[in-house]
């Protein structure tokens, strides 16, 4: 009686999957993105263009050969191939562009947009390999200890705009509803609060809602 049972269960599991794919797609109810995010940065490649820089690169000026090389060997037969190698040789590099849009760049120039964005859509292959693990919980020494670190990627605004509403419920930490089982955590791991909530803001809070502080 046991087998059956597992079986029609499993149908049960099949069969929901199933349905699952021609369910109509809203604002709520979505078919996950299952697909590997590209570490690739090949989005800002595409982006320079000659067209757009071409008065700031007359008014600098800039030579041809200070960001493009000239100097590789193509010895190939094959036209197409030669077509490729060429292309890989000419393209200078993210460092011709950080040169004039980072604010550190060698030839930085104040019109020059210092935003990530401007050219990556992407910023996954950006971050930062310490930004993967618990860096929320741990970013506060990197911040007090090198500073302009920090101001390479983000603008002293960004910081203050998180900073001020962290004891709020727009916050980047928790999930809207986590106040109905955070007293879980809270008494697992108090400290663990405590690394960002005073606990005056606790108080108030249980105080204003009638409950109580115990």
């Amino acid at each position: 009686m046991t087998r059956p049972l597992k079986l029609l269960g499993l149908l049960l599991v099949l069969s929901a999957g199933a349905c699952r794919q021609y369910l109509p797609s809203n604002q709520y109810l979505q078919r996950r993105d299952t697909a590997p995010v590209t570490q690739s940065t090949a989005d800002a490649r595409h982006k320079f263009s000659h067209a757009r820089h071409a008065k700031v690169l007359d008014t600098a000026p800039v030579a041809c050969g200070e960001c493009h090389r000239f100097d590789v060997l193509i010895d190939t037969s094959s036209a197409d191939l030669a077509q490729a190698l060429s292309g890989q040789a000419l393209y200078p590099g993210s460092a011709a562009c950080h040169a004039c849009h980072r604010p550190d760049g060698a030839a930085h120039m104040e019109q020059a947009p210092p935003e990530c964005t401007t050219c990556h859509d992407n910023l996954l292959p950006l971050l930062p390999e310490n930004h993967q693990v618990a860096w929320l919980k741990v970013h506060a020494t990197a911040a007090t200890t090198n500073p302009g670190n920090c101001e390479s990627c983000h603008r002293q605004a960004y910081c203050i705009d998180c900073h001020s509403r962290r004891d709020t419920v727009q916050t980047v930490y928790h999930e809207r509803n986590f106040r109905f089982f955070h007293s879980v955590q809270a008494r697992a791991n108090p400290m663990q609060c405590g690394s960002c909530h005073r606990q005056d803001f606790c108080i108030n809070c249980h105080t204003e809602g009638k409950v109580n502080g115990d």
